[in-house]
């Protein structure tokens, strides 16, 4: 039984993504403000807590809300959004630390999940980027913002971006298109238009991956996961294909004592 991809899980991280697993509560869903029981929910985040050795009160969340914000974590932080929603950090979709034993997480079903690691400056990201936070380019700005505040270079930042809805079943409206158009860069090869149909399909994961070459991360430092949320329902939530689903958790930390 498969819980997880990991991007990394060594001596000096531990990240990655949480699975759907049939065999687990509520199939593994990590995420209080989608519906769900919450006993069985807390459940599922202790389970995972148990399998990486931390307890839930070194989790960081955010109360998510498709915002291009980006908030610092210290260790008063610490457990915040844990145990309930109401506690989460309010209005943000990104989170960074410097503290090690703090373990970052985004939820999302087919959203883009996007982790970052410093190795340098000991510094470790989570961001959440759907669609509206993508036309913000949240992931851009994130980086950005480290540069500028936090002494980070971005030729030596490492990224995972995560398992989400793939181009070929993202289709979206024109309204979508005219704001992604809009984007502070070329976005033409992240759209895709049928001439037929008139529909139009994004490249989500693309149009992060640019964001971070844009702003100095080498295209070899980014690991891309393949999965497609909306079309491997035994392994992954789609709220695009469900409406009422769970979320997968992202998940960063810099393991303590390293």
């Amino acid at each position: 039984m498969k819980k997880y991809i990991l991007w990394k899980n060594d001596g000096m991280l531990a990240a990655g993504t949480t699975l759907r697993v049939a065999e687990q509560p509520e199939n593994f869903n990590m995420a209080l403000h989608v519906g769900g029981d919450k006993e069985n929910i807390l459940k599922n985040r202790n389970k995972f807590c148990e399998d990486f050795n931390i307890s839930l009160n070194q989790c960081v969340f955010a109360q998510q809300t498709h915002s291009d914000h980006l908030i610092k974590v210290t260790n008063v932080d610490s457990g915040k959004g844990s145990n309930d929603d109401a506690s989460a950090i309010p209005d943000c979709d990104a989170l960074y630390t410097k503290e090690k034993g703090i373990m970052l997480g985004v939820f999302h079903a087919d959203c883009v999940p996007v982790l970052i690691y410093d190795p340098i400056q000991e510094l470790i990201c989570a961001i959440h980027a759907g669609w509206q936070g993508t036309v913000k380019e949240i992931t851009g700005k994130a980086i950005n913002y480290l540069k500028e505040n936090e002494g980070v270079d971005p030729s030596q930042l490492l990224v995972y971006i995560g398992p989400a809805i793939c181009q070929d079943n993202f289709e979206v409206g024109e309204e979508v298109v005219e704001l992604i158009k809009n984007m502070s860069f070329d976005t033409s090869a992240f759209v895709y238009q049928n001439t037929e149909t008139k529909k139009a399909y994004v490249d989500n994961k693309g149009l992060n991956r640019e964001q971070c070459i844009l702003a100095g991360v080498p295209y070899t430092n980014i690991s891309v996961d393949k999965n497609c949320t909306y079309s491997n329902q035994e392994n992954f939530f789609s709220y695009r294909r469900d409406k009422n689903c769970g979320r997968h958790m992202s998940f960063i930390m810099m393991k303590e004592g390293k």
